[in-house]
């Protein structure tokens, strides 16, 4: 019979030293591996790639859920109504229209910063649409009513960003995006002109202001879209 000193029984145990030095190794390439240049580079392409595809449903989806969300509400009138007038109604519509505001205007900052760390030729598209996404955040904070609701209309400039987009990413443009983004422009333009002429009818001004905001917000899907398949 072995005893329990036998050589059997020595290796069956873990040399201590051994073992030392080898969570020692393990411990510096840990470190060499996560202070490399190529590792740090691609946990931010991984985080500005993430910052661009939430794009693809967070902006039109929170406007959608609004949207949605409108037609349930007692005594609100979508057809008739714009939906900033749901912050005017006390208790849950009130906190929808912040929360759907504040969520989208922010999924759009978070967006466009991504985009100029993507790539500088970017850098009015960028200017344009940060300006749409704090006007959105602000509509959230600010009642209608107040001037700080929209800051000013400063997301007036959001008409530009579609087309901006376009010439800025130049050649690799798809022909689907070169129509989208002229269409969602020039529909734009047409929204300002009804409300700017008095041309909006009173009736159906919460219809027109949807029809308009759908292909704004939505246009962020197409553009997060056309970044992954051109891969500039």
């Amino acid at each position: 019979m072995k005893s329990p000193d036998s050589g059997q029984g020595f290796f069956l145990c873990a040399d201590p030293w051994r073992q030392q030095g080898y969570q020692t190794a393990h411990a510096t390439r840990r470190d060499r591996l996560l202070t490399s240049p190529h590792f740090s580079s691609a946990v931010v392409t991984a985080v500005r790639n993430l910052a661009i595809q939430q794009a693809v449903y967070v902006p039109l989806g929170a406007m959608l859920a609004l949207i949605v969300f409108a037609f349930t509400v007692p005594g609100y009138h979508p057809l008739s109504q714009h939906l900033s007038e749901l912050g005017l109604m006390p208790g849950l519509p009130a906190k929808a229209v912040q929360v759907g505001a504040v969520v989208s205007g922010s999924a759009i900052i978070v967006f466009s910063l991504a985009l100029l760390a993507q790539s500088r030729r970017f850098a009015l598209t960028v200017l344009t649409s940060t300006l749409f996404g704090v006007s959105m955040v602000s509509n959230g904070v600010f009642t209608t009513g107040s001037p700080l609701h929209g800051l000013y209309g400063i997301g007036i400039f959001s008409i530009l960003t579609p087309l901006l987009f376009l010439a800025e990413l130049g050649p690799a443009a798809s022909t689907r995006m070169a129509w989208i983004a002229r269409a969602i422009s020039l529909l734009g333009m047409a929204y300002l002109w009804l409300m700017l002429s008095g041309f909006d009818p009173e009736p159906y001004r919460g219809l027109t202001q949807r029809i308009a905001l759908l292909p704004a917000f939505g246009w962020y899907t197409f553009a997060a879209l056309e970044l992954r398949r051109s891969r500039v």
